[in-house]
């Protein structure tokens, strides 16, 4: 075998070793697990001080003031929903309930995807 084909073999093998262990380091944003399924029912549109706003059942969580849906504080922007989107809209998400606004009725969702 000649130096150039030993070099080439060699080139080769690198670039091979280098894009196989660059494949399998990297851990992509969308492979961790989500917090809880969830469904997105529809909107509330009464006019109250704790009410108005988008619904959500969240799957084995009961809201603490015993209505079985929580409303949506803040959405991330990387999701929207149309305005006339088909009802219910499966999701999977991140989230936490915001003690701030009106008794733990509504929730902060930190991420979101369609199921």
């Amino acid at each position: 075998m000649t130096i150039i084909m030993k070099l080439v073999t060699l080139k080769a093998f690198i670039t091979l070793t280098f894009l196989i262990l660059t494949i399998f380091s990297c851990k992509k944003e969308r492979d961790k697990q989500y917090m809880n399924n969830a469904e997105i029912i529809g909107y509330d549109a009464r006019t109250c001080v704790c009410c108005g706003g988008t619904k959500i059942t969240i799957d084995n969580v009961q809201n603490p003031n015993g209505n079985s849906y929580f409303l949506i504080c803040n959405l991330p922007s990387n999701f929207t929903i149309r305005e006339n989107p088909r009802l219910p809209i499966a999701v999977k998400l991140d989230w936490k309930i915001d003690t701030a606004h009106c008794f733990g009725n509504y929730i902060d969702i930190t991420r979101i995807a369609k199921r």
